[in-house]
């Protein structure tokens, strides 16, 4: 009976983990666009100096930067391993999850 579905038709491992995976992934797509919104709640700290940023410009772009890249530099940032007073303090005042609901928007949002 434990082999069965609602319908008494016969439902097998493979689709029962087929099943969990998908339901998964749908999970991990609600909470990283949960953490997406909060980034962009806190990003607009950001946004007076890389909003502005040009190529020229000694501000680096973060629109499109790779969650990983962005997380390791917030990081060292924060542990005064990368100087910088302004990004240092505001690093400082981060929790990691702050950093990687960041990480999640800046690697989605587009220039406005």
């Amino acid at each position: 009976m434990a082999d069965r579905d609602y319908k008494g038709r016969r439902c097998g491992k493979f689709f029962r983990a087929a099943l969990a995976g998908a339901f998964l992934a749908f999970a991990a797509s609600a909470v990283y666009a949960a953490d997406a919104e909060l980034g962009r709640y806190l990003a607009s700290e950001c946004m007076p100096c890389h909003g502005a940023s040009t190529a020229a410009s000694a501000i680096p772009n973060i629109f499109g930067i790779a969650p990983s890249a962005f997380i390791e530099v917030m990081k060292g940032y924060r542990s005064r391993e990368l100087a910088n007073p302004v990004m240092q303090t505001i690093a400082s005042r981060l929790k990691d999850d702050e950093i990687e609901a960041l990480a999640a928007y800046f690697a989605i949002a587009k220039r406005e």
